[in-house]
């Protein structure tokens, strides 16, 4: 318990000055706002330091984020002491028509610098790491770049991307899913739901295009994660992996609600789990091809995006193959927005809940040996702005992990994000 004590008492510790610096700017306004307030434009809430204005260069676009953590195993196996982790994330946009040159392209990059304790990002025996910031990029400690791709315009309404991508900058976007582990949810069940098909940081390309209400993507990429890769070699050596899925954006009850199903493949082999299990001397036999097919959704259920007060629900069911992908079907979902509390619009908030079933086939092999469970957790944060260039973020989560034979666990942690 002296872990739980620390990480709670840095928040204890951190949340009243916080609140007090914000108390001046706080909106007097009767909460919660009437439905007429809901839907008006929140204020711009520049950045007082912004790197893009401090570089003063056309063309260029930057932004880097600095986050720190701390993290506890409150109750469950294993240590409960406090285990630090810090990252920088730094993403450059570079704009041919800025630049002076030709309309329509971007060349985007995303450098990542990890410095983290090795037990930050898994605790408690659960297979998915609770920190996902805190394992990513998979390269390990130190300077990678996670993404350099080119961006082409071919319309006003289609996009191809061409290049190295990290897989979570692609929903950088979305409210619920993504954010890196440095923004909303830290558990990868909810930063990038795994699918076992498609790896952290990928190589190939990606084609959007909107028609109507309905976005449509088809993606090819390398069955390998690329993260410490910068060149094309060994490109598909392994196999293909693709894509190819539709979202529709519309209204339902006169509330934003998105719908979308995308199907995911890959001809690359992984272990038959029927044969992990095979006498001394035998060689492993492999099983060629997997597939994810998932199904999300999202819908507002009060207040807008933009507006001071923000609830929604989001969820995704998916099943796959089971063998070789160790995955057989899951559910991530729960309930994220901003502005719960009088004064505190631009304040963040999500709880979420996971399901993975693991495969039986695997389960079933193992069993002679070892205890291999489905996987389920709830996760909690809440996000206080402090200001235009920091936020401070309280998260708990609970998990029943797939090592049977651990306890559920309790995980416990603080961040502290600067951003500019």
């Amino acid at each position: 318990m002296r872990g739980l004590t620390v990480a709670l008492g840095l928040g204890a510790a951190l949340l009243p000055a916080a609140l007090a610096a914000q108390e001046k700017s706080a909106a007097k306004a009767e909460w919660p706002p009437d439905e007429a307030a809901v839907t008006e434009s929140l204020p711009e809430d520049k950045p007082p330091l912004s790197l893009t204005e401090a570089l003063g260069l056309p063309g260029v676009g930057a932004r880097l984020d600095l986050t720190g953590f701390a993290g506890a195993l409150a109750a469950g196996d294993g240590p409960g002491d406090v285990r630090f982790t810090g990252r920088a994330d730094l993403f450059v946009d570079l704009s041919s028509k800025g630049l002076g040159l030709w309309d329509g392209t971007t060349l985007r990059t995303h450098t990542e610098l990890r410095a983290s304790d090795a037990g930050a990002g898994r605790m408690g025996g659960a297979l998915w790491p609770q920190n996902t910031a805190a394992l990513l990029p998979l390269t390990g400690e130190g300077i990678e770049v996670t993404s350099i791709y080119l961006v082409q315009s071919l319309g006003a309404k289609t996009n191809l991307l061409v290049g190295k991508i990290n897989a979570i900058d692609l929903l950088a976007s979305d409210p619920f899913f993504g954010g890196w582990g440095t923004k909303r949810f830290q558990n990868v069940a909810f930063v990038a739901p795994p699918s076992g098909v498609v790896p952290p940081t990928i190589m190939g390309t990606v084609l959007t295009h909107q028609a109507g209400d309905v976005g449509i993507t088809a993606m090819v990429f390398d069955p390998e994660d690329r993260s410490g890769d910068y060149w094309v070699d060994g490109l598909f050596a392994t196999g293909v992996n693709a894509s190819l899925g539709a979202t529709w954006a519309g209204e339902w009850g006169g509330r934003k609600t998105t719908l979308g199903l995308t199907v995911a493949g890959s001809t690359s082999r992984g272990i038959d789990f029927e044969d992990i299990l095979g006498p001394p001397g035998t060689v492993q036999g492999t099983r060629k091809g997997s597939y994810n097919i998932a199904l999300q959704f999202g819908h507002d259920l009060a207040g807008s995006a933009k507006g001071p007060l923000h609830i929604g629900v989001y969820g995704k069911a998916a099943i796959a193959d089971g063998n070789p992908n160790p995955i057989e079907a899951s559910f991530v979902g729960g309930f994220a927005g901003h502005g719960l509390f009088k004064g505190r619009a631009r304040d963040r908030w999500g709880l979420g809940f996971y399901y993975y079933d693991f495969s039986d086939t695997l389960q079933s092999v193992a069993a002679p040996l070892v205890r291999f469970d489905d996987e389920a957790g709830v996760e909690a944060w809440y996000a206080l702005a402090l200001g235009g260039n920091a936020d401070f973020s309280l998260n708990a989560q609970v998990i029943d992990p797939a090592t049977g034979a651990n306890d559920v666990a309790l995980v416990l942690g603080a961040r502290l994000g600067l951003h500019f």
